[in-house]
């Protein structure tokens, strides 16, 4: 496999698992907390790949850059929810696809520029700078209404105050759904790799470490909503089962499914 296969095999499996984290954390955690790890995720991998000199080091840049990356896009519309009710929501949303309308055109421009006064590594470089930058006027409203929240009344307590760092830590296990998240992405993971790699392996899907990846992907996945629906393992649930009765929510869940399922036409799947 080539070096930049790689990199979209490592990239496209961190986006698959990474939404489902960030917006769990964003509900246990908050909205500042959750948007700055994502903001310092996003900024650690554009400082990879600014500075990297191998491949490897790259490949790690771009697992920070996807769960950076990702988890923003996520919690962007989990902001717009928040701030928002329904009848505005659809077009609050698109907001934050607004800037590509120019952005398409002149990021060829200010690439060349970059490149006529300064090596590639500053086009990666200057985004570490422009990121944190930028994210201070969100960070900052995001701060002055949790500090309004608190003269008011209404805080949510913090779920490690007067509490033991073996209650803490029980506590986050169960808050997080811990288990249930590691069950989804292993399953997603060991689901979506050998798709990827069997194709490129010498011995396709003779090789017996791709089948015993898909096999126990298959468990995990066929294990999870087990777990989702027991009460005494999963008190807070990610999918909660009252999700699953809501038309709206199930509704907008299978039209998500459809649209995303074009991208199907390119996997390249040998059984052979």
């Amino acid at each position: 496999m080539f070096p930049v296969e790689i990199l979209a095999v490592v990239t496209n499996h961190v986006i698959a698992v990474i939404k489902p984290p960030i917006g769990k954390l964003a509900d246990v955690f908050g909205r500042l907390e959750s948007f700055s790890l994502a903001i310092f995720l996003y900024t650690v991998g554009y400082i990879q790949q600014a500075a990297s000199r191998n491949v490897q080091t790259f490949a790690s840049a771009q697992i920070f850059w996807a769960a950076g990356f990702n988890g923003l896009q996520v919690l962007q519309q989990i902001f717009v929810a928040d701030s928002t009710d329904l009848l505005n929501r659809a077009l609050f949303s698109t907001l934050f696809d607004v800037p590509f309308l120019w952005t398409t055109w002149a990021g060829p421009e200010v690439g060349q520029a970059i490149l006529r006064v300064a090596t590639w590594r500053w086009g990666y470089a200057i985004w570490a700078i422009i990121l944190p930058v930028c994210f201070i006027p969100l960070a900052v409203s995001l701060f002055m209404n949790q500090r309004r929240a608190k003269q008011l009344g209404i805080e949510v307590p913090s779920p490690f105050h007067g509490r033991t760092i073996v209650q803490n830590l029980k506590n986050l296990w169960v808050d997080l759904d811990t288990f249930g998240l590691l069950l989804f992405a292993a399953a997603i993971s060991l689901i979506l790799l050998p798709l990827t790699l069997a194709p490129n392996a010498n011995k396709k899907w003779k090789n017996s470490s791709m089948i015993a990846m898909f096999v126990t992907g298959g468990v995990c996945l066929l294990g999870f909503p087990f777990w989702e629906r027991s009460k005494r393992l999963a008190p807070h649930a990610f999918f909660p089962p009252s999700l699953f009765r809501n038309r709206t929510i199930m509704a907008g869940t299978l039209i998500a499914f459809f649209y995303f399922s074009k991208y199907l036409s390119h996997l390249n799947v040998s059984v052979y």
